[in-house]
């Protein structure tokens, strides 16, 4: 059994195998360890990996810091790497999010306001005679504007909703 781990508080890379006909358990790491560190670090081998083998079970069994181990840099890296890419592709993820959610919210208020100035429109053509040949062409319009709303907006209306009471006769 080999694994690598990192261990986020201290930008550690350790490598753990063991080995089942000697039982034991080595690790190495990327860079010298200080004495807390080295603590933490066995603390974490001994209660989380060990009880994952036979280390416990068989006797003797062995523990042992094996050292710095250079090729561990390329292993760090790489997960840096990973992790960047992974926060990187959220964060586009996000502004994506954000960008649609405003232009969603700015084509909302742009329908919004021509459903106000065509009911306006209408107003003013009620007080026309011969106003019955626009009255098609506005209840057509004012459809698609609501259509075009509720495709950008949270808050979907209905054409019925939309149509003030003093106008519903005409349409």
């Amino acid at each position: 059994m080999k694994e690598l781990l990192y261990f986020s508080s201290t930008d550690l890379m350790v490598q753990v195998s063991y080995k089942k006909e000697a039982n034991s358990l080595n690790y190495s790491s990327h860079r010298k360890l200080s004495f807390g560190e080295r603590v933490i670090v066995e603390q974490y081998l001994l209660t989380n990996i060990a009880v994952k083998t036979d280390y416990y079970k068989k006797h003797p069994a062995l523990f042992n810091y094996l050292g710095i181990n250079s090729k561990l840099n390329k292993d760090l890296n790489e997960f840096h790497l990973k992790n960047t890419i992974k926060k990187l592709k959220e964060k586009d993820t996000e502004a994506a999010d954000l960008v649609k959610r405003l232009i969603n919210k700015s084509m909302a208020s742009y329908y919004f306001e021509r459903i106000g100035n065509t009911i306006l429109e209408i107003r003013e053509a009620v007080k026309e005679p011969l106003y019955n040949k626009n009255m098609e062409i506005y209840e057509s319009k004012l459809k698609q504007l609501v259509d075009a709303y509720n495709v950008h907006s949270v808050d979907k209306v209905t054409y019925q909703n939309i149509i003030p009471t003093e106008l519903k006769y005409h349409l």
